[in-house]
Order: structure tokens, then sequence, then C-alpha cells
């Protein structure tokens, strides 16, 4: 590899390292490898010994006009706060937000963050929501790769709260949990007292209180327990396409891939996903990051073992509508089980 080869790839390097940084801050989520412990964005420079404070080791301070690389420090220029912000980082990546209302319209220029910022932006949400889990149709500009769907804690129900792992001192010197988190005072407190401030607010989920009513968050969760379901789904099919696969469906969004399964049957929220396509059937374990190929028989039988809650069930319904025989269905039962179970997959509840 030549000089300017060399160059190059590190540049490359960088900017993914600044794009997955600046995806862990805005979503609250910390990829299963890599990623920091505490991130932290400063609107001014002059905070910049706070946020360094505050983000402790293996963590990162993302601050305006640093000039000079520095470790443990991002230099960005604009902001990530309102839709229609810019960000620049490294120096050559772009990332925009837009809010979520757009989101249908939205011409993918670049890695783009969509912001939940009224709550006309949640109730869009929550329709799109129903939608894919009523009809299988998801937003498609959702899908696209690049685009990332902010505080997903407070969108989710079983997404754990970044709580102190996230971090936005306003240029006042107040620091939130999010731009539109609570605050939790102003950036010259003890660290360790806005660390255990932010990570009281972890069983909450507040990250959005300034832009949508907590008693319509909480309603709505409570009434749509699958929506961190339907985020990881989305997550899912976007990387897929990243990677050159489209056209699949998911399991418990529109229909099952056995059609005939009684209504009524459903998996818990963290349990592995399953998709196909005209050509393959994907198990997707997002809590591992995970993806595994399987038959079409397989799949159906997976699909039975996630949706029930005893072997006996299962097998009941492996010979209604899979047209086995009880031995037959028991014993694919027992290999499934086994397969993921050896893998370290969380399946839905394998049966006893």
């Amino acid at each position: 590899m030549d000089e300017q080869e060399s160059r190059a790839s590190g540049s490359e390097d960088a900017a993914r390292s600044a794009l997955s940084a600046v995806v862990q801050l805005s979503s609250g989520v910390r990829p299963r490898t890599g990623g920091w412990d505490r991130i932290v964005l400063v609107e001014s420079a002059e905070h910049l010994a706070q946020g360094r404070r505050l983000c402790g080791e293996n963590g990162l301070v993302l601050c305006p006009g640093t000039g000079a690389e520095e470790e443990g420090v991002l230099a960005y220029e604009g902001s990530l706060s309102e839709p229609g912000d810019e960000l620049l980082v490294t120096e050559q990546l772009f990332i925009y937000t837009q809010d979520y209302l757009a989101t249908p319209f939205l011409a993918v220029a670049g890695p783009t963050i969509v912001r939940i910022s009224s709550s006309e932006d949640y109730d869009g949400f929550v329709q799109d929501a129903e939608l894919a889990r009523g009809k299988g149709v998801f937003v498609e500009q959702l899908l696209q790769p690049g685009v990332f769907l902010a505080d997903q804690c407070a969108l989710g129900t079983t997404h754990r709260c970044a709580g102190s792992g996230r971090l936005h001192v306003t240029a006042s010197g107040e620091v939130r949990t999010t731009p539109s988190g609570p605050g939790l005072g102003p950036v010259t407190t003890d660290p360790d007292s806005l660390v255990s401030a932010a990570d009281a607010l972890v069983s909450r989920d507040r990250c959005l209180d300034a832009v949508v009513d907590p008693v319509v968050l909480d309603e709505a969760r409570a009434r749509l327990p699958w929506l961190s379901r339907y985020l990881r789904a989305v997550d899912v099919l976007r990387d897929l396409r990243a990677a050159g696969h489209v056209g699949f469906a998911v399991s418990g969004f529109g229909g099952r891939l056995t059609t005939d399964l009684p209504a009524g049957l459903e998996e818990p929220v963290d349990a592995p996903l399953l998709l196909w396509s005209d050509e393959e059937y994907l198990v997707c374990d997002p809590a591992q990051e995970r993806v595994f190929r399987l038959g079409p028989d397989a799949a159906r039988i997976f699909e039975i073992v996630l949706v029930t809650g005893s072997a006996g069930e299962a097998a009941e319904l492996a010979c209604t509508h899979l047209g086995l025989d009880r031995d037959t269905a028991e014993e694919a039962i027992t290999v499934i089980t086994t397969k993921f179970a050896d893998s370290c997959v969380l399946l839905a509840r394998v049966p006893a």
C-alpha cells in the first residue's frame, strides 16, 4: 500500500469511527463490541476540560473547533440537536439531523439522525410502528443505510436507557442526558454527582421529556409492548440492505412464515428475529449481532418454537401446520433448540 492509499484508508477508518460515535451518542445504543463507555458532547469548547472529566476512561468528548487531534476528543463543526442541523467531523463527514415527520420525504444525502422533536413526530412514529406490525410495511427511508433513529431507549419498551453513557453539555453549561432530556445540573458540578443523577433516570427513560409528554410515552409503551422489537427489526432490515440483501419479511410483522398459525401467538420482545425472502431464511439475534441461515423447514420449526411456551404445544402446532408426525416434530424441535442453545442465542422460550 503506497502513502496515498494509506492516508485514504486512515481517513475512512476515522470517518467510520466518528460515525459510530455519533450514532451511539444519538441513539443511546452501544454496540456489542467496541464503542465507548461514555460519550459527552459539549456545545462550547470552553467546557472541554469538564467534558473530559465527565467522560472518564474509555470515554470520548465531542468538542467544537478543537483543531488538532487530541486523544479522547473528536472535533466537530455545526450541531446535532435540532432538525436541519449539520455536523462535520473528521473534516470530511457530514452528518445530518432530520425530524421524524419529514422522514418519508427524506432524500438521503449522507448519514442522517432522525429525531423525535415534537408530539406530532411521536404520533407519526407510533402510527408507522403499528402499520409495520399489522401490515408488514416499514417506512422505506428508515431502512436506508446511514439513517438512524435517535433516542431509542425512550421510543422502545425494553431498550435500556444509556443513562450516563451519553451526556450533552449546552453552551450555557447545563448538563443533560440528551438535547431533549432533563437537566442534571451545571457542568461545574462534581462529575460523580452528575453521573449518579443521569443513572438515576435509567428506569424511567426520560430522554424525550422536553418534546413529548412522559404520560403519552408511558401509555404508548404499555399499549404497544413490542415497540423495541419493531426498532430492532428496523435496524436488522437496514443492516441487511447495507449488505445488499433486500425483500425480507419479518415474522410477527404483517404475518408469519407459517401462514395459518393461530392468531394471538407472540414471541417475547427480546427474542431473535426470523426473516425470510424468496431466497433466504435468516435468524437474526440483535443482542449478539449474529445472523444464522436456515432452510425453509427449519425456519418454520424455529418460528413455532419462538411463539410457544412448551414442547408439547410446539409439537402440536408442528403436526397440525407442518404436516409432521409427532416423533418427527419432537425431534425437529429438539434439534433446533439445541442448535441455538449451543450458539448462546436466546430463544423466546426454549420449550421444556
